[in-house]
């Protein structure tokens, strides 16, 4: 058996540019740049054969998986397990405010170590995005589509794709990764 996981990065939204974190409680929709973002992923996606898209509810992922399904003329289906990581207190400061406050957990998120315990207060660590993510693949391995797209965030993709040899990289918006189930085994390209 075969499977095909096209996993996109949602396109920007004025949080993304203003350098403010999101997470999975802040949840603005597209700008301009992000929606021209998300018709530039769906021209690269639409002779890929895709037959279902699975999204974040977050308006940010669910409008750019709108934008692919309707040029590749599939529906989409919500899961939580695809939302953006809990970041705690995190969710709604800017950056450079949170790397002022939590200077030890900033430099422990960005680096090249991956120790995948480090967690903001009250937010989810970088291990259980991955597990939370890993869980909604899996799910799909079940579905009778055999090309399928998946519509999520950076934090939850980075830390997922980490266990395939992916990592521990910034992800810009409207990222794409091919992630491929064959027989038991499994291969990632970066598109």
């Amino acid at each position: 058996m075969r499977k095909d996981f096209y996993i996109f990065r949602h396109g920007e939204t004025d949080e993304n540019l203003a350098g403010r974190w999101q997470g999975c409680g802040v949840d603005f929709p597209l700008n301009q740049t992000g929606l021209f973002q998300a018709k530039t992923l769906a021209d690269r996606l639409q002779y890929k054969g895709i037959e279902i898209i699975y999204s974040s509810p977050l308006k940010r992922a669910y409008q750019t998986a709108e934008v692919v399904a309707a040029k590749c003329n599939v529906k989409i289906i919500t899961m939580s397990e695809f939302t953006e990581g809990c970041l705690g207190v995190c969710e709604g400061m800017y950056k450079k405010d949170i790397a002022t406050k939590y200077p030890d957990i900033w430099d422990a998120w960005y680096s090249d170590d991956m120790n995948m315990e480090t967690r903001w207060p009250g937010g989810e660590s970088k291990q259980e995005m991955q597990q939370r993510m890993s869980r909604g693949i899996e799910k799909l391995l079940s579905v009778p589509q055999k090309i399928i797209g998946v519509a999520s965030h950076s934090g939850s993709m980075r830390y997922f794709l980490y266990k395939f040899g992916y990592g521990p990289h910034k992800m810009p918006n409207t990222a794409l990764f091919h992630l491929i189930y064959e027989n038991g085994e499994w291969t990632l390209e970066q598109l």
